[in-house]
């Protein structure tokens, strides 16, 4: 059973974002994998693997609200920059871990993601629409990557 699981609350109704986020609760089932396994090469691998797939998540994340000018972009960044600050911590605190250390550091992780998910990209999932339904042109491929709702 994986130790974290998708639930509706997670959903943004933005097809992309929620499939990217799915993506990294995949990455952090894999790192809770290896933290029990043991296999501090496993761990460091699905760490790495991780915070690659965050990044690049939120990267996306940002265009996104870069282009329907969303008021809270600046401080969405800003946790953006403190999310990947705090992931560098837990890669460095899991490259120096043992076992039973690596398992716990995994049991913060998994829920701080879920909770980032569900507080700060869940909110803004309303505006995302809105600007689809509202200011997007018909044509625009921005509708082709965040769903036409």
């Amino acid at each position: 059973m994986p130790y974290l699981a998708w639930s509706d609350e997670l959903d943004t109704h933005i097809p992309e974002l929620d499939a990217q986020h799915r993506v990294m609760i995949d990455h952090v089932n894999r790192l809770g994998a290896a933290a029990s396994s043991g296999s501090s090469k496993q761990v460091r691998e699905a760490m790495d693997a991780l915070a690659d797939c965050v990044h690049q998540h939120f990267e996306f994340e940002e265009r996104v609200l870069e282009m329907i000018d969303f008021a809270g972009l600046e401080e969405h960044r800003q946790t953006h920059r403190e999310i990947l600050a705090e992931l560098d911590d837990y890669r460095a605190r899991l490259n120096a871990a043992s076992p039973a250390e690596a398992e716990e550091l995994v049991d913060t992780l998994g829920p701080w993601v879920v909770e980032h998910i569900r507080h700060d990209d869940v909110d803004f999932g309303p505006t995302v629409r809105e600007w689809l339904r509202d200011a997007a042109p018909p044509d625009d491929p921005f509708r082709k990557l965040v769903g036409d709702t």
